[in-house]
């Protein structure tokens, strides 16, 4: 969860959806409740109804029966046009409008709204200097086909926060990035929503991105049926089921290891650095890293556990049983020497 929230809940009451000429729903008496400020991953297989659940929150498609509300007030108290324009929506490959400048783009509802040019050229800069793209100066002109793929994604973001949205709906938004920028963006929005607040609703296919994103993670089986709903943590030690057992792969004990930090594992037990002598020919991993990135690094050394620093820094160190085995909160760590 965020440390300073601006967003508003997002109920879903026995939401269903049925296509016309289609034998069963494609989202099916969905209840789910999205708590201000939280980010909450939709995860599943295709026929799931990830993305169909996200379209009836802005009312891209209606209702068959059951509602939505945002906060207290159902999304059918307004019109789909005055409902889209208090709502931010990203979607993969950005969407930027090719023949709008970035300054134009993120402008748009804004602009809509009746904001004073002053106002949206400050909105604007702030939010370029948000998403890591300054000097503004630089962005403001160049259009979509100037951008890289991340660029264009960053701006994407921008432009669904440029009214100061309480609510956040992202389908996909990452999928169409190479691993390397899709990891960078990642954390850029992760560092933005820690921020902001933003209640947000996020599509992916992928359960590691999932993982890495999500205050909490809900994962649909075909036919729109909601098989569990919890945090990361949580829905990796406790599948609810065999089907969530196996979405989740075999290797979901790895993937819990990405759920913590190095700097966690060695401040969690109390220690503090030390001379670690004997360990000399262990690598060095960053305290930021994750227990599953330092697990690597260690691995490919062929090392009995790892050196920890912070920005320069030495703080400790780690072995190797303790990122196989991270202890839990409270306990001493077997094998930690500093």
């Amino acid at each position: 969860m965020t440390q300073h929230s601006t967003g508003t809940s997002i109920t879903f009451d026995r939401a269903t959806k049925t296509y016309p000429g289609a034998a069963a729903p494609a989202l099916d008496a969905f209840d789910l409740e999205v708590e201000a400020g939280e980010l909450v991953c939709l995860v599943g297989p295709s026929g799931g109804g990830k993305t169909t659940a996200l379209q009836l929150v802005n009312r891209l498609v209606d209702l068959t029966s059951g509602d939505i509300r945002i906060g207290d007030h159902s999304i059918t108290d307004q019109s789909a046009i005055e409902l889209r324009r208090t709502i931010g929506y990203a979607i993969q490959q950005s969407g930027l409008f090719p023949h709008y400048t970035v300054a134009d783009n993120i402008a748009t509802v804004p602009a809509i709204l009746g904001w004073e040019k002053k106002r949206i050229r400050a909105r604007t800069a702030e939010l370029l200097e948000l998403v890591g793209l300054s000097p503004v100066e630089t962005w403001l002109p160049r259009y979509p086909a100037q951008l890289s793929g991340g660029q264009q994604q960053r701006v994407g973001i921008a432009r669904a926060l440029a009214a100061d949205p309480p609510v956040m709906l992202m389908d996909e938004p990452f999928g169409a990035l190479d691993p390397i920028t899709r990891v960078a963006v990642q954390d850029e929005f992760l560092a933005i929503h820690r921020a902001v607040g933003k209640t947000t609703l996020f599509v992916t296919h992928d359960i590691d991105e999932a993982i890495k994103m999500a205050d909490r993670i809900a994962i649909l089986k075909p036919g729109g049926k909601l098989a569990q709903f919890g945090a990361p943590a949580e829905v990796l030690s406790s599948p609810a089921d065999d089907f969530v057992a196996e979405f989740l792969g075999a290797e979901r004990g790895l993937k819990r290891l990405a759920l913590t930090t190095v700097g966690e594992i060695v401040f969690g037990s109390g220690d503090r650095a030390g001379s670690g002598a004997e360990t000399t020919q262990w690598p060095d991993v960053e305290a930021t890293m994750t227990l599953r990135e330092a697990l690597s690094v260690v691995s490919a050394a062929r090392a009995d556990g790892a050196i920890v620093h912070s920005a320069g820094s030495r703080l400790g160190e780690v072995s190797l049983h303790d990122l196989i085995a991270p202890p839990a909160a409270g306990e001493g760590r077997e094998g930690v020497r500093t």
